[in-house]
C-alpha cells in the first residue's frame, strides 16, 4: 500500500478544508492519504475518512509552553500522524537532532505515527551520506520503529521543480534503507502529478510527501491515482 502525505504548510483555508474533506471521502483508495493541515483547520477535518496529521508537536504532554502542540491534545483531536524535522523548521526555528529525538519520543508515547524529514542542502549534496547519517544517528538501532516514517527530502528540490536522477534517488534510497531496515519511506520535493508514478518505481519508496501540489484537489486526487497504480 502506497502512502501520500499531503504537507500543507501555513496555506489552506476553511473552504479547502471543507472542499478537500468532500472531493476525498468520494474516492477509495489502495493508497494510504494523510492530509497535514495547519493545526487551526484541524478541526474541519473531524468527518474524513481518510487520515489527518499534524505538523508539528512539542515534546512535553501540557505546560507552559505558549504556541507549541501537545501531542497528546494531537492525539485526542483525531490526529494519526504527525510529521518531524521539517527542513522549515530546522532552517527557520532552529530544530536540532536531539529536539526532534525528543519530539520523536512523544509522538510515540501518544501512538501518534512520526515522519521524520531528513535531507540535505544544496551545499551539501556531494556530502549527502554524512548529513543523513547525521540526522538518522538517533534511530539507528534503535529498537522502536515499527511505527515511524522517514522522508528523504532534498532541500535543493523543494519548491524548485528539480528532482533528483533515478540513479542518484535510487542510491540514497538504499543508503537510508540500510541504515533503518524495515523503516517505511517516502519522497518528498517537488513532488506532482507528471513525476509521482516515476518516483513510485524506485525501488524502496513507499510514497511520496506532497507541499504544493497538495493545496490543488484534482492534482492531488491525481498524485493519490499514480501512487495507488505503482503499489500493486
Amino acid at each position: 500500500m502506497g502512502i501520500v502525505v499531503a504537507n500543507w504548510k501555513m496555506n489552506g483555508s476553511v473552504f479547502l478544508a471543507e472542499r478537500f474533506v468532500h472531493r476525498l471521502n468520494e474516492i477509495d483508495s489502495v493508497s494510504r492519504v494523510v492530509v497535514c493541515p495547519p493545526a487551526a483547520l484541524l478541526g474541519k477535518f473531524e468527518k474524513f475518512k481518510h487520515f489527518i496529521g499534524a505538523q508539528n508537536c512539542f515534546y512535553e504532554e501540557s505546560g507552559a509552553f505558549t504556541g507549541e502542540s501537545s501531542p497528546k491534545l494531537l492525539k485526542e483531536l483525531g490526529c494519526d500522524y504527525v510529521l518531524l524535522g521539517h527542513s522549515e523548521r530546522r532552517a527557520l526555528f532552529h530544530e536540532s537532532d536531539e529536539m526532534i529525538y525528543k519530539k520523536w519520543s512523544a509522538a510515540v508515547g501518544q501512538s501518534l505515527r512520526p515522519v521524520i524529514c531528513i535531507g540535505e542542502r544544496l551545499e551539501e549534496r556531494g556530502d549527502w551520506k554524512d548529513v543523513i547519517c547525521h540526522q538518522l544517528k538517533n534511530y539507528i538501532g534503535h529498537c522502536d520503529l515499527d511505527d515511524t516514517i522517514f522522508a528523504y527530502e532534498p532541500i535543493w528540490s523543494i519548491g524548485t521543480g528539480v528532482i533528483p536522477s533515478e540513479s542518484e534517488l535510487g542510491a540514497v534510497v538504499s543508503f537510508i534503507k540500510e541504515k533503518m531496515p524495515g523503516s517505511e519511506l517516502l519522497y518528498g520535493g517537488s513532488v506532482n502529478g507528471r513525476n509521482a508514478g516515476e518516483i513510485m518505481r524506485i525501488n524502496g519508496i513507499d510514497g511520496v510527501l506532497v507541499g504544493g501540489a497538495s493545496l490543488q484537489i484534482d492534482e492531488f486526487e491525481n498524485i493519490v491515482g499514480m501512487v495507488a497504480q505503482q503499489s500493486y
